[in-house]
């Protein structure tokens, strides 16, 4: 090819043409410059799919180890609901002797616990690639960081303190009860009485509470409750087509005939403004541009809220249209009402 073009060149400059030389001279550096160009658009191209193929398997490990994790947090959600319930029968004094006598899991109320460590290796390694984060998902590390930085590093800052509490009555009753280690009848007996009728370890079962339930799982429940949207998001950017994991609660039949309707900018008192949005057949809630609650159809027009565990009761106006909800003590105005 280059052979040809200086041919070309030889032939005009031979013939004296010096002005279609000029002028062939001029058009052979604009092919140049548009072969350059090409090059460039390639290369930033083929730059540019290489950063979203990197990216893109970044953020699966992200998804696969939020999976994991949520699934970890609702066991743990359910595990400190029983301490819950089991702390306010003891504090309550609704427990007798034969209660402990016939449920063995009620005697170790105080000296056990679960923990949680967040899978983060997925997010860690996102962060350490920043340089190929497309500009669109800003919001997206956003949350990312919440989740994983805020409310991770809170929840295992109330976990060392709360399991520092278990640990020391653990070592209290080991030196100061002989029934504690022992399994045969007399222990057990004593054990038993201890457990229904001490008052001290009312006040055990009342500290418990306010540090595994009240505190660590409270933090739990955040991590589970910011991390369900988070999930939607990053399955509907991964393109994942996998049904949703068990730890997601089914919404009732219908749901697709009617979830149109619910969609929408919404008023809260105080000048709040909250949007509702679908992503994966879900409705969640916006505010701030910050995903706050998934919202589950128990029914049509009634919905459950997974962050506050309040019902959400959608209100229409004469002609069918939604026009706000109630939660029994605040209502909702929506301010875009469709159509």
């Amino acid at each position: 090819m280059i052979k040809f073009f200086r041919k070309i060149r030889y032939d005009l400059m031979e013939k004296n043409k010096t002005g279609q030389y000029f002028k062939y001279a001029f058009g052979e550096i604009v092919l140049v410059m548009i072969g350059i160009l090409l090059a460039l658009q390639v290369n930033t191209w083929n730059e540019n799919k290489k950063s979203n193929t990197k990216f893109n398997k970044l953020l699966v490990n992200v998804f696969n180890d939020l999976k994991v994790d949520l699934e970890i947090a609702q066991s743990r959600i359910d595990f400190y609901k029983y301490k819950d319930s089991l702390a306010n029968d003891i504090i309550n004094g609704k427990l007798s002797v034969s209660d402990y006598k016939n449920n063995p899991r009620r005697n170790s109320m105080i000296f056990g616990y679960w923990g949680f460590r967040v899978s983060n290796m997925g997010y860690n390694a996102l962060m350490q690639n920043t340089e190929n984060i497309p500009s669109e998902y800003e919001q997206l590390i956003v949350d990312l960081n919440r989740q994983y930085i805020v409310t991770a590093e809170r929840m295992q800052s109330q976990l060392t303190v709360f399991a520092s509490i278990v640990k020391s009555a653990r070592t209290r009753y080991a030196l100061n009860f002989p029934w504690y280690s022992q399994n045969d009848s007399a222990s057990n007996e004593k054990r038993w009485q201890h457990l229904a009728n001490n008052p001290i370890y009312k006040n055990e079962a009342q500290l418990y509470k306010r540090y595994g339930v009240m505190n660590f799982s409270k933090f739990v429940v955040d991590f589970y409750n910011q991390g369900l949207p988070l999930f939607l998001t990053l399955k509907a950017i991964i393109n994942d087509t996998n049904p949703l994991p068990s730890f997601f609660p089914k919404n009732a039949d219908g749901f697709d005939s009617v979830k149109s309707d619910y969609l929408g900018t919404y008023l809260f008192p105080g000048e709040d403004e909250l949007i509702v949005n679908e992503l994966n057949g879900y409705l969640y809630i916006y505010q701030n541009d910050i995903p706050r609650s998934i919202l589950f159809m128990i029914s049509k027009d009634k919905f459950k809220s997974n962050r506050f565990g309040l019902t959400l009761s959608f209100i229409r106006d004469e002609s069918n249209k939604v026009i706000g909800w109630s939660d029994g003590t605040d209502t909702v105005k929506k301010i875009d009402v469709n159509d």
